[in-house]
Parts: C-alpha cells; structure tokens; sequence
C-alpha cells in the first residue's frame, strides 16, 4: 500500500508539473502576463462598435483579431456577435485550452486560434484586413504594440486595449495638453515617439477603444492595389 501510495503521489506530482511548466515557462519568456479579459467588458465594448455602425451595408463579414488571445474569451465573444475572429497565442497551454472552448462553442466555425507571436509575419497579414483587433499588454510593451499596429492596422479600424492604454502620437494628444495633470503629460511625452495617430472614442471599467486616422489611406489604397 505504500508503495501504491508513493506511486499516486509521484504521478500526481508530475503531472501537475507537467501542466504548469508551460505557464511558468511562458510568463518567463514574454513581458506579456495572463489575466482574462472579462467577457461582459469585451461584449459591452463590441455593442458600442455595432452602435456606431448601426447603417452600415450588409453582406461584408467583419474581422476580429485578438493579439495575445489567452483563454480565448474575447475571441469566442467576438465570434458569437458574427465576426470572424481569430486569436494568436504563443504559451502553447492557453492555445490549448481555447482550442477546447472553441471546439465546444456553438460559433465555432466564426472563430480560429493560432499558436504564433503577435508578431509574427502571419498575424502582420491578418491585421491589415482586420477591422477590431484586441490587445491585452504591459506599459513596457506598448510602444512596440503601437508601432506595429501603425505599420500594418488600416485606417478607420479599431483598437481594443484592455487595463493598458496605447500611446498616442503628438497630434492626436494636441487637445488634450490642458486637461492633463504636469506628471501625467511628461510621462505622456516620454512614449509619443511610438504613438499611434488614433483617436480615444470609449473608456470604460479599463476597456479603451482607439480608432485609427487616416494617415494611412494611401498606403492602404497600395495594398489593395497589388
């Protein structure tokens, strides 16, 4: 019996480890930590997008991306109001475990998930036809987040930020100089080098929505030339 004992409690042992390792290894690697984005926040947030769009045509299937998609909820939520949603992930567990949401969500057939880096040439890709794209990140990232999301999101889309806001370029922030605190503007300055030409249109309960300007309409007439 004791050596049945050590054997369960050997095997436990290890399989726990078995699961956390990814997590633990993951959290390591990458500045970006897990926290779920609460679902009612990204469902409220997606209700104010289809507010705005209320007469827009029908037909057009409209695209979600989530970089940093985690266990998948804002993905799933995205897909349940009609978009087609997809979401990177590089911590191999949390791909996993939205794989199996996923697969037992009846909008399953709106939604993908997609173990790569947020960087990678794939999601670079998807974000130029994207019209939301979900980001969940720390200070420290933020500029690297903005800069990628200048270079490859098209003018007019959206920018979910959850906790974290993104920086915004010197222009976009023009107006609202006077209405910022002495230390809440120098820091501001600090991150405008790597700041989006977006404007702030929701901020509620930590979720913020951008949407981007037109500094890029040129650039996207290119691409949908080629």
């Amino acid at each position: 019996h004791t050596a049945l004992a050590r054997t369960l409690i050997g095997g436990s042992f290890i399989c726990v480890v078995g699961m956390t390792a990814p997590f633990v290894i993951s959290q390591i690697r990458s500045p970006l930590p897990f926290m779920a984005t609460p679902r009612a926040k990204v469902e409220r947030a997606l209700l104010y997008i289809s507010s705005r769009h209320a007469d827009a045509a029908v037909g057009r299937r409209r695209e979600f991306v989530d970089l940093g998609s985690g266990d998948g909820t804002a993905v799933l939520s995205a897909a349940s109001n009609g978009y087609r949603a997809t979401g990177f992930e590089l911590n191999s567990s949390l791909w996993m475990v939205s794989s199996l949401r996923r697969l037992l969500s009846q909008h399953r057939s709106n939604a993908q998930f997609v173990l790569d880096d947020m960087f990678a040439a794939r999601a670079k890709k998807m974000l130029r036809t994207a019209d939301i794209v979900m980001i969940f990140g720390v200070k420290p990232l933020m500029p690297k987040i903005a800069k990628l999301v200048q270079d490859e999101c098209r003018s007019g889309s959206y920018l979910f930020s959850y906790r974290f806001p993104i920086p915004l370029s010197t222009q976009r922030r023009t107006s609202d100089v006077n209405s910022m605190k002495s230390g809440e503007l120098a820091s501001e300055i600090m991150d405008q080098a790597s700041g989006i030409d977006a404007e702030l249109i929701y901020d509620e309960e930590e979720m913020r929505i951008y949407q981007l300007g037109s500094g890029n309409e040129q650039r996207d007439a290119e691409r949908r030339a080629i």
